[in-house]
């Protein structure tokens, strides 16, 4: 599944070396799922962005204001 926003449409090429080790992966991976390379690497970089994207949030969050706990359970 294609992460929120991300569609195979309007694609464009881009270039990037790899290990060897690691393209072999992935080509066994989808020559047993039936999978494209393609839709992979695709769907890797759109989740990788996403998590690293909450990531950003959680760290923010870490940072306050806390609530005291008090206060929440009041609200509940």
């Amino acid at each position: 599944m294609l992460a929120p926003g991300v569609s195979f449409e309007n694609m464009v090429t881009i270039t990037h070396r790899i290990d060897e080790k690691l393209k072999a992966l992935l080509d066994r991976f989808c020559e047993e799922h039936g999978l494209k390379a393609q839709a992979v690497v695709q769907e890797a970089i759109a989740q990788w962005l996403e998590d690293a994207e909450d990531l950003e949030l959680i760290e923010e969050r870490r940072k306050g204001p806390w609530v005291d706990w008090d206060e929440v359970r009041d609200d509940l």
